[in-house]
């Protein structure tokens, strides 16, 4: 009995030793990382923007132009025969009709300057505008009309650039490019019928023509990481 206590005290004063000799090792493998560390840089570049539709508002005519109020809550559109629309998009997920205003012809073009809606109608060719109709908008539920303006000009609606990205309609519908390649990283086909377009924060407010006004939202950008030494 006496060699049998002997022979487990020698084997556990064994198992000891070994711990002791791990922990004397997992230091060793400290050292040694902490003497050859890699560093791995990165740089992300835009790949993809996600577009997605957030709202469909039917409207009469034909939507052909769209400017913003200055503080972005409402939106007024050049509707051809059926004149000026102006809709409330401070929801941008739930935009409302507020009102319809005839005007004395065809328009197909709109903008807003302090508070002042000028609408008209332009011919593909000319570079001068015939005749504006006025409005007040400074409160979009009391527009009031002004009559009658000779030889306003106005801007393009189809292109606007910020942040290094370039967003237009074309033809093929919404896309956004990178300005310095014009690489496409997205797109939201519209069938042909996209006239012009206003941006707010990461929402276009597309005149969709006979589609009425429609709600685009282009996402944050996804990246992929470029391993670099």
């Amino acid at each position: 009995m006496q060699k049998i206590l002997i022979f487990i005290s020698l084997l556990l004063y064994g198992v000891g030793c070994g711990t002791s000799g791990g922990k004397s090792r997992d230091t060793s493998l400290d050292a040694l990382s902490a003497t050859s560390e890699t560093v791995i840089k990165a740089y992300r570049t835009p790949e993809h923007i996600a577009i997605t539709e957030t709202a469909a508002l039917s409207l009469e005519g034909v939507a052909l132009d769209i400017a913003l109020s200055e503080d972005g809550e409402f939106a007024y559109i050049a509707s051809g025969d059926a004149g000026l629309q102006v809709v409330d998009i401070r929801d941008p997920y739930n935009p409302e009709l507020v009102s319809l205003h005839d005007t004395p012809q065809y328009v197909n073009r709109v903008d807003v300057v302090d508070g002042i809606a000028y609408v008209s109608y332009r011919a593909q060719n000319w570079s001068d505008y015939i005749s504006v109709a006025a409005f007040d908008v400074h409160n979009p539920y009391q527009v009031k009309n002004l009559g009658h303006y000779e030889g306003f000009q106005t801007n393009s609606h189809t292109v606007c650039e910020k942040e290094g990205l370039v967003f237009f309609v074309d033809h093929e519908g919404f896309k956004v490019v990178e300005a310095k390649n014009y690489h496409v990283i997205g797109r939201y086909d519209l069938f042909d019928t996209a006239y012009a377009f206003a941006m707010r924060d990461n929402f276009a407010f597309v005149a969709n023509g006979r589609n009425g006004l429609t709600v685009l939202q282009a996402g944050e950008a996804s990246y992929r990481a470029t391993l670099t030494e």
